[in-house]
């Protein structure tokens, strides 16, 4: 069975592409039956990732560059098994707008087992804030690996 992944920031042009498109990559390679996709909490719709965003992705082998951002509905969040956010903010934002997802929403690094710790925000830093904005999520990707092939 299909289990729907959900990323969620901000404004859905650095950090959750970046993570969706790593996880795609991941579970592609690994044979891992994910749908992934990422959303903003105030995000605009349609706008593409940042260029910073979709060199370090590619420096990474994965393309973000025909990603359009969405926003957070409704309809999204509970279509979804699972999802993870970037910092605790948007976490409790999600939970108090939606009580009801509390069980399926969880801070990203928690998830991957590395306690609790925010993916801050690379916008309008140079591209080595990006590179290690993408090596932090990749980590926690690695470490929630295990997980990934248990929640089957």
């Amino acid at each position: 069975m299909v289990k729907k992944i959900l990323f969620v920031c901000t404004g859905n042009t650095c950090r959750s592409p970046m993570a969706e498109g790593l996880l795609k990559k991941m579970a592609q390679e690994s044979h891992l039956p994910l749908d992934v996709q990422s959303a903003g909490l105030a995000a605009f719709a349609g706008v593409p990732p940042t260029s910073e965003a979709v060199q370090a992705c590619r420096e990474k082998g994965t393309d973000i560059s025909g990603h359009l951002s969405q926003p957070l509905s409704k309809a999204l969040a509970l279509e979804s098994d699972l999802i993870l956010t970037m910092t605790v903010r948007h976490k409790e934002m999600i939970v108090r707008k939606m009580p009801e997802l509390e069980p399926k929403v969880a801070l990203f690094s928690e998830f991957a087992g590395a306690g609790v710790k925010d993916v801050e925000d690379p916008v309008g830093q140079p591209l080595e804030v990006y590179r290690q904005v993408l090596g932090q999520m990749e980590g926690y990707l690695q470490k929630a690996e295990d997980r990934w092939r248990i929640r089957r």
